[in-house]
Order: structure tokens, then sequence, then C-alpha cells
């Protein structure tokens, strides 16, 4: 093997409901198609050994390559021992201490590499996006939750116990807000997320107010794309939804902000991809929250610059762990632990 060869990495991303599947090189580009494929449900509970067989045959394409491959990264929507890749925790996938990176290098016998997939987004975008050549910023995903990772001083910051970002987990009204997937009341993400506007939009639907929610949805539930998308038309309602979704979105980031002096926030996520005017109104009201001039005029707010920021950061954490173990060192920022 020629150690002065990158190779290419294999990535998976695992979501809720969906695994995305590349070969990436070491310039952070596909080789071929970004696949989907829809997560394997056993008795209501993701099946590691089926996700593993939907991975075999990228592994064996990809040792059939003339270049070779360092290994595998996969991001997933869990808390993760890093040190290990096992899930303690995936709600959506059912999923308690469930040995993912273990059964992953048993199986392929290469190194594997497993990490929540708000860190594997930061690290994508620290390493080939819109972070890269930057010292501190914030990777937040607006999805069916909230959730972020930060970049500080280079590197990514996980805390004491490697939660760190966790912001959507905030509380904004404990006494009577809704409840929250994490078993609390009154999360910032119960008032701004995709669960939220399809919670809130239902809500409106079911108590009889005039939208055009009601014809969207027919029979069946509001979605949070059916509520921006009657926004887009005009609807009352829809309007009021989203602007106290762009409201609280602007409350959480200024606090993070005013705490931690950052700049740029790289937002990801389903919610997101409502359009360039929803990124412009939160970043807007975002500044109403700042305390310093300074901040008021450096803050960014700019989308995802990658596919799929989670995948790529998967393939750059195998790099990132190959290189380290051989003692090679990168130029900052490359996203260190």
């Amino acid at each position: 093997m020629n150690e002065d060869a990158k190779g290419f990495a294999l990535a998976a991303d695992i979501g809720p409901t969906k695994m995305d599947v590349a070969l990436v090189d070491e310039h952070g580009q596909a080789i071929g198609e970004i696949e989907r494929h829809p997560v394997p449900f056993e008795g209501g509970v993701a099946s590691l050994d089926r996700l593993l067989d939907l991975l075999e045959p990228y592994v064996e394409r990809a040792r059939q390559a003339r270049d070779y491959l360092r290994g595998m990264g996969i991001s997933i929507c869990a808390l993760v021992d890093r040190a290990t890749g096992r899930v303690s925790i995936a709600p959506n996938l059912h999923w308690l201490d469930v040995p993912l990176g273990e059964a992953a290098r048993a199986r392929f016998n290469m190194p594997v590499y497993a990490a929540t997939d708000t860190r594997m987004a930061a690290l994508g975008e620290a390493t080939w996006g819109a972070g890269r050549g930057v010292d501190n910023f914030a990777w937040v995903t607006v999805g069916a939750g909230l959730g972020g990772c930060l970049f500080l001083d280079g590197r990514l910051y996980g805390g004491d116990h490697g939660f760190a970002g966790a912001f959507g987990h905030n509380t904004v009204d404990e006494l009577t807000g809704q409840p929250c997937g994490c078993g609390r009341r009154g999360c910032l993400e119960t008032f701004a997320s995709g669960l939220a506007i399809s919670r809130i939009g239902q809500a409106a639907v079911d108590m009889g107010h005039k939208t055009l929610l009601r014809d969207m949805a027919g029979q069946g539930p509001v979605t949070a794309e059916m509520v921006f998308r009657a926004h887009r038309e005009g609807d009352p309602v829809a309007d009021q939804i989203v602007a106290q979704v762009e409201r609280y979105l602007a409350i959480g980031l200024g606090g993070l902000v005013n705490t931690l002096d950052i700049s740029l926030f790289i937002m990801g996520g389903g919610v997101m991809k409502a359009g360039p005017e929803f990124l412009a109104r939160i970043e807007s009201l975002t500044r109403q929250h700042l305390f310093s001039p300074e901040a008021r005029r450096d803050l960014r707010l700019v989308p995802e610059s990658l596919p799929n920021s989670a995948l790529f950061g998967a393939a750059a954490s195998v790099f990132q762990e190959a290189d380290c173990a051989r003692g090679v060192a990168h130029e900052k920022p490359r996203g260190g632990a």
C-alpha cells in the first residue's frame, strides 16, 4: 500500500427513515452518485444487520477499485461514544446501547468512525465547506428537531460530555410549553422545528381556523412543507406560524452569539430548504437580540454548502483519523476532536 496515497472513504449518513451512502475522495468529491436507501425496520426497531447488508456492496465495490479504501465513516441521528462507535440512544431508530461501530468493524474488517450527525456536519463544513478557514462557527440543524455543533478556536468543541451545541433543548417555557422528545417540557425545539411547525399548523386546522392548510392536508396530517407552501401563497395562519418560528430561532441564535461571540452560522436541515428569504429574515431578527455593535455588524447566516454535510463529514472523519494515526499534521482548521 502506498502510504502517500489518500484513497477514498465510504461514508454513510443514517437518519430516522433514510440512509445516504457515498464514496468520497480526499478532496471532498463524491465518486459517483450519492445513493439513498430506506432504513430497514423490524418490529418497529431499525435493523443493524440489515443496515450493514446495505453497506456491504459498497465495501466490495470499493475494494475492487484501483485506489484503496481508507475506512468507513458513519453519521447517525443519535448519541454516540466516538471512541467505540457504540450508540447509547437513538430515539427515532428505537436503539438503546447498540454496538454500531463494533459491528461494522467486525463485518468489514476496516477502521470505522461513527459520531452524531451534527458533529459530522460541522466537520464536513469545516473541512470542505462554508466553514473552511474559519476559526469559530456553529452548525445548526433545523429539521424535525433543532440542534447544532460548535466549532471554536479551529476545533470541534464537544464540552465535558461531548454534547455541546444542543441548544434546541434550552428551556423556553417549562410551565405551559409542549412536551419535548427529550422528556422535558418547553424546549426551544418545541417552538422552532419541523415538528413544531406541523403541530401548530395541525392545531390551527383542528380549531377551525380559516386556512389553506385544511385543503392541503385533506384527510391527512398537516406538514411543515404545507405550512411554508401556504405561507408563500399568502395564508394569514401560515404567515403567523412562520413568523413565530423565525422569532424563536432568532432568540436562540442570538443567545449563542451573546454567549460565545461567534459570527457565522451554517444552517442545514429540511426546514432551511424553505428558501433564502426565510434565512434572511432569521438573520435580520437575530441582529435585534445581539448585545454588541460588532456582533450585529459581523453576523452571517449561510445555508449548508455541501450536498449532505453530515455525509461528507463522515468521510472527512476517516481521512482525519487515518492521518492522525500516521502522525500527519493538517493546516488549521481540519476539525480535531
